[in-house]
């Protein structure tokens, strides 16, 4: 007995029919796998209860990890871990080759190691081709914060990270 009927919400408000489930974590399922950000409604046929939920959205985070490739494989397990894309290179020069065949990236992340010069011209550059992106930049203690950047995160602080995801 299908109990669940799953509507999506147009732009203009409008509910449009997509399916009926037996059950409430199978609509929910059916949910999830809609574009990221869009809006559904599941009705209970039989009660006037009603739920609305969002589809997650998927960013894409672009590391430049110049040599923390430990750092980087910590921090991609944990962005997959939310549900994440994550694009991984070595340097400026890499990273600008790749990103002429990506066209939007929602989070830079600049690793430490490098010069600080070298880091405020990947944030200048990423400003100008990618001005809607966060750009968040790495830092260890020893390390004084990269003022040109969105974000300064010490590179350990994971519950930082985790509040980054939250707020976009």
């Amino acid at each position: 007995m299908l109990q669940f009927e799953i509507f999506e919400v147009e732009p203009d408000g409008r509910l449009r029919w997509l399916a009926t489930a037996p059950s409430m974590q199978t609509a929910e399922t059916h949910a999830n796998r809609l574009p990221p950000g869009n809006y559904v409604i599941i009705a209970d046929q039989h009660t006037p209860k009603r739920i609305s939920i969002r589809s997650p959205a998927k960013q894409t985070v672009f590391q430049i990890c110049y040599d923390d490739s430990e750092g980087s494989t910590a921090r991609e397990t944990l962005f997959r871990s939310l549900g994440h894309e994550v694009i991984s290179v070595a340097d400026n020069d890499v990273a600008k080759g790749a990103l002429a065949s990506i066209p939007k990236v929602d989070v830079f992340i600049l690793g430490h190691t490098a010069p600080e010069q070298t880091r405020k011209e990947m944030v200048d550059w990423l400003k100008v081709n990618f001005p809607r992106a966060k750009i968040v930049a790495l830092i260890p203690s020893a390390i004084p914060e990269l003022l040109c950047a969105d974000y300064n995160i010490p590179q350990s602080n994971w519950d930082a990270w985790v509040s980054l995801f939250a707020m976009s």
